[in-house]
């Protein structure tokens, strides 16, 4: 069965009935990811499966894709680049329940009432997935003006050497 997932939800009862989730959501609902990026244009489509795990812990199994924007730190441009992963989460009521799962299971908690909301673990999942450092793959797409400034400005200038004990060897000779 194939429906859209609420705002918020419980993962328990979403795992019990094995559901399924496909949705397509703009980048803008994702506050926090869009913050991160150049600006907050386009989509991400997301699809979940959800299941009772082995150790009778909720599990949602599925995938992100989409194409956002950020800044090559090279060359401060626009750039666009390709978020697509896949996940394997476990939905848990308390901290060390945590501590139990498997290594390649992430936990989520779970509020007070059993249930997430879909933009905030969906969002973790998208922030993870950002490197750390954006950078056009080919050098020669970066705009060729700004990469040669920073190099004529690192040759222009010697380092100057801070020696900040200096003068302690004459104090020491006194």
């Amino acid at each position: 069965m194939e429906n859209r997932l609420p705002s918020r939800f419980n993962p328990v009862e979403f795992a019990r009935n094995s559901e399924a989730v496909r949705l397509v959501l703009p980048v803008s609902h994702f506050k926090r990811f869009s913050a991160l990026l150049s600006d907050d244009s386009g989509e991400v489509a997301a699809r979940a499966r959800f299941y009772i795990g082995t150790d009778k812990v909720p599990i949602a199994e599925g995938s992100l894709s989409g194409l956002v924007n950020v800044v090559c730190q090279r060359c401060m441009k626009p750039m666009v680049i390709d978020i697509n992963c896949d996940f394997v989460l476990a939905f848990v009521s308390a901290e060390d329940q945590a501590e139990t799962l498997p290594e390649d299971v992430d936990p989520v908690l779970m509020d007070e009432h059993n249930e997430i909301s879909a933009i905030d673990f969906l969002e973790d999942e998208l922030i993870l997935q950002l490197p750390l450092s954006t950078l056009h793959v080919d050098e020669s797409q970066c705009d060729a003006p700004a990469a040669v400034t920073v190099k004529e400005n690192q040759q222009a200038e010697p380092a100057k050497t801070h020696k900040p004990f200096s003068e302690l060897g004459k104090l020491l000779k006194h």
